[in-house]
Formats: structure tokens, sequence, C-alpha cells
């Protein structure tokens, strides 16, 4: 099998913008990372909020996640969520689920047809691929600390690839001493006595899980404001995370 070297680059869509990987997309895969422009949602999910669950309205939401299937060709109807626990659960999605799932912070796919997603605003959305999977990981401190990603390695057996999606950096992430200790007893870099890089630990994990190629998004949801955060805005939407195997020509 050809050797892919992950690459996320910006792209216009309509009336959205996404990274995505193109060459990921010629080998049967689709990766993909929204932010929260180009949508019809009010302040302050403004505005592509893809959350049914952050008590933005019902409709809006329906019609961002319309416009993002739209802009990636998918059908909106397949869209696969999981309900995010801040955990390490991973879920296998079948080939006909469609909607939220049960409790779980990793889902897989297998087979084209569904689009797993994970929905963030500062946690790290982490996709792997194998040889015949894709997995997307939900990964904030504690998936990170708790083992999210290494369930996502192990789910698509023999990785070949992965790319971290837009989270917080240590810029903006002051964390307690708790969090500082889970990182240092997990073996994951620590940047100052009181801030942590969800985007490092996730390479840190991925790197030492014998994942070389690897694509890491540069942009820090908290100083970008083209993107939702939690820790910035308190209230506000989620962007999303999305990978599906793509069916053959």
């Amino acid at each position: 099998m050809e050797t892919l070297s992950p690459v996320l680059t910006r792209h216009r869509l309509g009336s959205l913008e996404v990274l995505a990987d193109r060459a990921a997309a010629d080998r049967g895969w689709l990766v993909a990372f929204t932010d929260r422009t180009g949508g019809t949602s009010h302040r302050p999910y403004d505005s592509l909020n893809l959350s049914g669950r952050v008590g933005d309205d019902d409709a809006s939401v329906q019609a961002n996640r319309d416009a993002v299937g739209e802009a990636l060709s998918f059908d909106p109807e397949r869209l696969v969520l999981a309900n995010q626990v801040h955990g390490s659960n991973l879920l296998e999605v079948a080939p006909r689920d469609a909607g939220v799932l049960g409790a779980a912070d990793v889902l897989v796919v297998r087979k084209p047809g569904p689009i797993a997603a994970i929905l963030t605003a500062d946690c790290a959305p982490v996709a792997v691929a194998g040889g015949d999977a894709l997995a997307i990981a939900h990964a904030g401190w504690r998936g990170l600390a708790g083992g999210a990603i290494e369930r996502a390695i192990q789910a698509v057996g023999d990785p070949i690839a992965a790319w971290v999606g837009p989270c917080i950096h240590s810029c903006c992430y002051t964390v307690g001493a708790d969090v500082v200790e889970r990182f240092r007893d997990g073996g994951l870099p620590v940047e100052a006595p009181d801030r942590v890089d969800p985007a490092r630990a996730a390479e840190a994990i991925l790197r030492r899980s014998g994942v070389e190629r690897l694509s890491i998004a540069t942009e820090c949801t908290s100083c970008d404001p083209r993107y939702f955060s939690y820790r910035r805005d308190g209230v506000t939407g989620r962007q999303a995370g999305l990978v599906a195997l793509l069916p053959s020509a």
C-alpha cells in the first residue's frame, strides 16, 4: 500500500471553511475538521454550531449539519455522534447506524456509509487511520490521561497515519496541580507548573504508540476567533472532527 503523508490544509467550500486532507480523500478516507464560520446559528452559538446539546435552536443545528454534509458530499442523515463523557469508552459504528449512539469518546468506522463525528470546543479531536478502519477520538485532559487515543489506535490495528485537529494550546490552558500530576504520571509533556498542551500531549501519545505519520493543526481554539472555545466563552457551540470510509467509485 502506498505511503500516505498526512497534511491538513484549509479549504473554502461554499460558505464554509474546513481543515481536510486531500491525499486521505484520494485514499478513500474522509478526514475533516470544521470551524464556527458559515452557519446559521445566532449568538452565542454563532454560527456553525453542530451540537444539539448546548441550548441552540434545533432547526439551526440541523441546517448547519446539512451545510456540512453538502460541503463534504455526505448525507447528513448518516452522521453518527456519541454521548461524549470525557472518558475512553469506544463504540464501533455499524454500517446502518445514524444519530447519537451511547456514551463514548471514541468512534470507529469499518464500512462506507456512516460519518463518525466528535464535537469539541477546546478538547483535541484526533483521527487515526488503519488499513481498513478509521477512528475519531475526543481527547480532553481526561481522555488524554485516560487512554482515549490509545483505544483509537488499538481499534484500527496497524495505524498508518493520524491527524490532530484544532484544540486549545498551552498559551491559554491553565490547569490545576491534579491535571499536571496526571500528565506526569502518564509520561505526557507538561509545559509549565500550571499549563499543559493537548496537541503536544496527543502527539506524544501517537509517537510512542508507533504512529509517525502525523498532521497536527496549529490553531489554538481559544486564541483563534474562528473556533468555538468553552474556556474562552463559556456558553458556546461545538465544531466537529469527522471521519468516514468513502465508497469506491
